[in-house]
């Protein structure tokens, strides 16, 4: 099956061949914005969970999840977390994928 036009064109690898000083600033970005502030690192990538479940991005989950975790966030917080994007959004937000019982156990 072929991949469609939109799929090819924006994915991240295609991007970063084409125009590099976008993914660049993405990434700058991150880093400006993934820094302890008035927020901590662990505060951040809580979240991010949260707001990767609403996105239903199961690559942006455990990327986020596993940041939290290693920014010192517990199995309990990244549940909890989860929890508040359900509240936003119902139930659908955190059973759309398995990856949430891989991180939470």
């Amino acid at each position: 099956m072929p991949r469609s036009v939109f799929t090819a064109s924006m994915s991240l690898e295609l991007i970063s061949r084409q125009q590099p000083e976008v993914v660049a600033a993405l990434y700058k970005l991150k880093g400006t914005v993934f820094k302890d502030g008035a927020l901590s690192v662990k505060e951040k990538e809580l979240i991010a969970v949260a707001v990767t479940a609403l996105l239903k991005c199961d690559e942006c989950l455990t990327v986020h999840a596993q940041k939290a975790m290693e920014a010192g966030a517990t199995k309990d917080e990244i549940r909890e977390s989860l929890l508040v994007a359900m509240y936003l959004a119902g139930p659908t937000t955190v059973i759309w994928t398995e990856k949430i019982d891989e991180i939470i156990g």
